[in-house]
Formats: structure tokens, C-alpha cells, sequence
């Protein structure tokens, strides 16, 4: 017997991204004399599974929620009709109603104890299965700005009603609580950041990765994303060709891939955009980042961009549009600039950002002094599972 505390994280997949990332570095951070951690995942996929804490037990989910995190269109698309009639039996369950009852038969097929506290990692499907479990306390991770985008849309009457059996909702910035507590018209949410892992960042940093951040046309600008559209680096490839014509010169580089990269590719081409250099994934950007003299957050909508936080630990400034979480993160003149979420702000933003090089490199000294807080959110997580 133990006098651990029982906990469960509930998440759908281990996809790279922040969702589990910032999992695992709360689940790692966490102190082991004090909890038991297990991790449901719903479906068993994705890359960063092989960076789950070692004292972490997976648990894996049953074969009833492998379609979970999968696009119905996508599996259309891919002829993949096995999975498309799981998803879409799945998705009948939902519309019915009679998922509620699926997730408790489920779950004593899965789980062979009662928690403490259960997190649904991912607001949506995990707020479901964790509402209609039988924990004794339930709290539901939001890190989306639902005022912007609504993954729930189609579901809301069965989100509705499974929040009513969610004790607490921790979102990742005020913006995202403010936005949660709107839509679903709940008033049961604090406020906590993500933890940072700040010392695999700084372990990152002493490996000589070959960085290419060597331009010497002006100062180096750099921004790590997923080609996808949220992140909007169609506009930061506008702003950088609008800010470069006007004889602020600079060198643009880009970390990542995905399903813009093509569209991408041809816009630089296009606009015959000769600073522009596409780096591809790195499992290790941070040496790039932090040889940069500005990194750049052009996504439409956020719930508390760890990369802006990230950028700041390496000692690199930060232009950021105005997404949730940006100015609880961006709270000096020093740390860099937020702007309005637009087209024109950004482009005016890029360019006042690089009126003076000498200006970024007392932001980079400035920085050498930051801290991140890890100590104390960690604190608040850990009262606020005790309740």
C-alpha cells in the first residue's frame, strides 16, 4: 500500500507538438515521492511516446479509441476504411449520446484502479472519457483559445454536459480561461502557465549541431513551427518581403514542415525571396534559436505558445502577434514586441523590430538574466490537484 496519490493524465495521442510536450515536462517535474503517475493514451501513437518520463506507466487505450485523434476526411481521402468505420462508430456514439455509457464499459476494461485525480490533457474527447470516469477528482487541461477555435463545435451539448462533472478547468493563459469560461459558460477555471523543461534547453544549447544562422546581410531572424495554417508563415514571408524591400535587410530562416511547405516554397520563389532559408525539422533547434538575433510568432490563434517562452530562456527576443498567452509572456520592452494580429501590424512590427541591430543585441544581453518560473507553477499545479 501507498501513500501516493493516484494520478491519471488522459491524452488522445503523442503526436510532436505542444499538447504532449508540455505533458511531459509536467509529468516529469512532478515529484515522485509524492505521486503515481499513469498515462492513458486513447490511441497509442505518435513520436514523442519515447520521451514520456520513465516512471510514467501507459496505459493504452482500447481498440474502440483508435480512430480518436484521426480526420474523418483524411481517412476518406486515404481510402483507409477499416479506421473509417471505427471513427464513424465512433462519432455515432457521440451524436447519441451513448458514448457517456461506452466510456465507463470501456474503462473497466483499461483501468484497474480508482485515481485521485484524473486530467484530461486535451480538452474535447479526454474532457469526455475523463468526466464519466469515476476519479475522485477531475480536472479538465485547456491550452486552446476557444474564442478563435472551436474543436468542439460539433459536439457542444455532450462537452456542456460532461463539464458539469469537472471539478476544475486549468488553462494555460487568462485569454484561454476567459475564452473556455464564454463558450461553455462554466466559472470553474483558474489560470497556470506550462512548465518549461529548461534544463533539456540548456543541455540542447551545449550540442554543436552545425547551426547555419551565419547571414551576414543584416540580422538573423528565425521562427520554428508546423507548416500548417495556424502558425500563418505565409504572412511572416510577406512582412519579412515588405520589411527587406524597404532596406531593412535580414536573412529569414525556417525550422519545420508540414502541409503548407509547397505553398510555401512557392511564394518564396515567387517573390524571388533570396534571404529566405528553409532548415527543415530539427530535433534540436535550440543552438539556431539562440544564435538568432529575433525570433518571430506569426500564428492566428495560440492557447500559450511555449516556443515564445523557449526563445526567451536561449536569450533571444520575441516578436509575436497578439495570440493567447503572448503578453503574459512578453511583460518587458526588453523581451521583444507584441503586436495586433494582422497583416499590416506585422509587417510594421518586423520593421521596427529591426531598426537597429545594435538595439537586438542589448535584448539579447538583457536576457542572459532570465528565469523562467517553473518553481512556483509547479507549485500551483500541485494545489491544485490536491483540490
Amino acid at each position: 500500500m501507498t501513500d501516493k496519490k493516484q494520478i491519471l493524465f488522459v491524452n488522445d495521442e503523442m503526436q510532436m507538438g505542444g499538447v504532449a510536450r508540455v505533458l511531459n515536462t509536467l509529468m516529469a517535474a512532478l515529484p515522485e515521492e509524492k505521486y503515481e503517475i499513469d498515462l492513458l493514451i486513447l490511441h497509442k501513437e505518435g513520436m514523442l511516446l519515447k520521451e514520456i518520463p520513465s516512471r510514467v506507466h501507459v496505459i493504452e487505450g482500447s481498440a474502440f479509441f483508435r480512430e480518436v485523434d484521426q480526420s474523418l476526411e483524411l481517412l476518406w481521402q486515404q481510402r483507409k476504411f477499416k479506421d473509417l468505420a471505427g471513427k464513424l462508430r465512433l462519432l455515432t456514439y457521440m451524436k447519441t449520446g451513448l458514448i457517456k455509457n461506452k466510456i465507463r464499459s470501456e474503462r473497466k476494461k483499461i483501468l484497474t484502479k480508482q485515481y485521485d485525480v484524473e486530467i484530461a490533457a486535451k480538452e474535447g474527447f479526454c474532457t469526455i472519457f475523463t468526466a464519466y470516469g469515476d476519479s475522485k477528482r477531475k480536472i479538465n487541461w485547456v491550452l486552446t483559445d476557444y474564442s478563435v477555435c472551436n474543436y468542439s463545435r460539433n459536439h457542444m451539448p455532450l462537452v456542456q454536459e460532461a463539464l458539469k462533472h469537472i471539478d476544475l478547468n486549468i488553462a494555460d493563459s487568462e485569454k484561454a480561461l476567459i475564452a473556455y469560461e464564454t463558450v461553455f459558460h462554466v466559472s470553474n477555471g483558474i489560470t497556470i502557465h506550462n512548465l518549461m523543461d529548461t534544463e533539456r534547453i540548456k543541455e540542447a544549447l551545449k550540442e554543436d549541431d552545425g547551426s547555419e544562422i551565419n547571414g551576414t546581410d543584416g540580422p538573423n531572424i528565425i521562427t520554428v513551427a508546423r507548416f500548417h495554417p495556424q502558425k500563418s508563415i505565409d504572412r511572416l514571408l510577406i512582412a519579412s518581403h515588405e520589411t527587406y524591400l524597404s532596406g531593412n535587410h535580414h536573412t529569414l530562416y525556417l525550422i519545420g514542415g508540414g502541409e503548407e511547405e509547397d505553398k510555401l516554397r512557392t511564394m518564396v520563389k515567387e517573390m524571388n525571396m533570396n534571404n529566405v532559408v528553409f532548415l527543415g525539422y530539427r530535433q534540436n533547434p535550440y543552438a539556431d534559436m539562440a544564435k538568432a538575433d529575433l525570433y518571430v510568432s506569426s500564428s492566428l490563434y495560440e492557447g500559450f505558445a511555449t516556443v515564445i517562452s523557449e526563445s526567451l530562456i536561449v536569450g533571444t527576443p520575441v516578436l509575436a502577434t497578439e495570440v493567447s498567452g503572448a503578453r503574459e509572456q512578453i511583460t518587458a520592452p526588453e523581451q521583444g514586441w507584441v503586436v495586433e494580429n494582422s497583416q499590416e501590424a506585422l509587417t510594421e512590427g518586423l520593421k521596427t523590430a529591426l531598426c537597429s541591430i545594435g538595439d537586438l543585441h542589448d535584448m539579447k544581453y538583457f536576457l542572459k538574466g532570465y528565469e523562467y518560473p517553473n518553481e512556483a507553477l509547479l507549485n500551483k499545479f500541485m494545489e491544485a490537484f490536491e483540490g
